[in-house]
């Protein structure tokens, strides 16, 4: 490396010719943006909403059961982890593939 840095602050004009003779505008760019928004927020809710059952499980479980029972406590809550990590990966899976 040479150690010069280019910063560029808009498109080539070359990309925006390419763009105007493939048929797209300014409006499919923005269409994509309010698309991606939206997906960023459905999947944002889904994040949160999985972050709030391990929450509930690990200040709930401790509390219902009794001072003895960590070992069944530690060795019930992985197939719970595995379980919740593979429901929030296809939620968030459909979440993108839904229109």
């Amino acid at each position: 490396m040479n150690g010069r840095r280019v910063v560029v602050t808009r498109r080539p004009v070359a990309v925006h010719r390419a763009a105007r003779a493939l048929g797209l505008d300014a409006d499919d760019d923005a269409d994509d943006a309010d698309e991606t928004r939206r997906l960023m927020a459905r999947q944002a809710r889904i994040a949160l909403s999985t972050v709030a059952m391990v929450v509930a499980l690990l200040v709930g479980l401790p509390l219902l059961t009794a001072p003895g029972d960590w070992l069944w406590v530690t060795l019930a809550l992985q197939p719970v982890w595995v379980a919740l990590a593979v429901i929030q990966l296809r939620r968030a899976e459909r979440a993108e593939r839904r229109p």
